[in-house]
């Protein structure tokens, strides 16, 4: 792997004029080639298809570099146009990439079929033996890519392409720990990857390196039951040691408009954040609300306004077509703008 200039331990102090340095989140996980049918066609009818990239771990980077971080992503890629179109994605959004090109591999894709009240949104994923499901440990400097990180993001995504892949997850996570990296994980639960029963015995495997845990009440489920969400954080915080979780919750306020709230449990200490979106684009937004979050945790931010602030991104990326996050951070505090212009 290359693709990323090293950096020593402290060599992030200042940048060259001397100002403090941005925080460095480091991701590691698979992006795809995103193809949707346009004008909300069904995908068997459908007779163009707008290209995107999108993959969890790089929309959190993409995000946390709008919001003021450094980035850099690890991942693995097909050395092909697609496998470059992922790339320039990447860096064209300010992350620095860490790749490991493989010759003859494939991106992975995702076909998208978008709803309108009352028809669901669908996705096809042909990923199958993309060149991130070949994830391997021992194939990343891992001393040298997380010098000087603050944050490690990984996602259950990555754990469900393979026993290898997952293997890769853990070594990163034991890694981030020997060199006193915070560890971000996103449950993330995919159904057409993976069992429930496979993802609840993968996250007891990783729990216990993770720091922060963002989750759904479903995701929570998954390793506790049923049961109401606020005992069900908890009793998961407590059972692996996490630092904080932080679940993201939404509901129907009326035909097309979604109510969000996010909520983070740490020692002692809750907070609740709420916003309310028009959903134009249902992708992205939790982890747009991941990055905003890791981002005011990274400033140091009180815990009501990392979660206020995970709301609002989350609730801006339904209105964004797209995966990415591209918007500034003052947007995150600016509160309904419903009706203005701004001109």
């Amino acid at each position: 792997m290359n693709d990323a200039p090293a950096a020593g331990p402290g060599a992030e102090a200042a940048d060259d004029l001397g100002r403090t340095a941005r925080p460095l989140v480091v991701g590691l996980g698979e992006a795809l080639i995103r193809l949707t049918a346009q004008q909300w066609a069904l995908l068997e009818r459908a007779t163009a298809l707008t290209v995107d990239v999108g993959g969890s771990e790089l929309n959190v980077l993409i995000a946390l570099a709008q919001l003021g971080c450094r980035t850099r992503w690890v991942s693995r890629l097909p050395d092909n146009p697609l496998g470059r179109r992922i790339a320039d994605h990447a860096r064209h959004h300010g992350v620095e990439l860490e790749v490991d090109w493989d010759g003859g591999g494939r991106a992975g894709l995702y076909f998208v079929e978008e709803g309108v009240h009352p028809r669901p949104t669908r996705v096809l994923y042909d990923r199958a033996g993309s060149a991130a499901s070949r994830l391997q440990p021992g194939k990343v400097d891992w001393p040298r890519v997380l010098a000087s990180a603050h944050v490690l993001h990984c996602t259950g995504i990555t754990c469900a392409l393979g026993p290898d892949a997952e293997k890769a997850v853990l070594e990163a996570f034991e890694m981030a720990a020997d060199a006193g990296v915070a560890v971000s994980f996103d449950v993330n639960y995919r159904s057409q990857l993976w069992s429930a029963e496979a993802a609840a015995a993968t996250l007891r495997r990783v729990l216990p390196l993770v720091d922060i845990l963002f989750a759904s009440p479903f995701d929570l489920g998954l390793l506790r039951g049923p049961g109401a969400d606020t005992e069900l954080a908890e009793q998961v915080r407590q059972e692996f040691g996490l630092t904080l979780v932080v679940v993201r919750t939404q509901r129907e306020v009326s035909q097309g408009v979604l109510g969000i709230d996010v909520d983070a449990f740490g020692p002692g200490q809750r907070a609740r954040g709420s916003a309310q979106a028009a959903v134009l684009d249902a992708f992205g937004a939790g982890d747009a609300a991941a990055a905003a979050f890791v981002a005011g945790w990274l400033a140091h931010a009180p815990l009501e306004r990392a979660v206020a602030e995970a709301a609002a991104a989350c609730a801006y990326m339904y209105t964004i077509p797209g995966d990415t996050w591209l918007r500034p951070p003052a947007d995150l505090r600016a509160g309904s703008r419903l009706g203005r212009i701004l001109r």
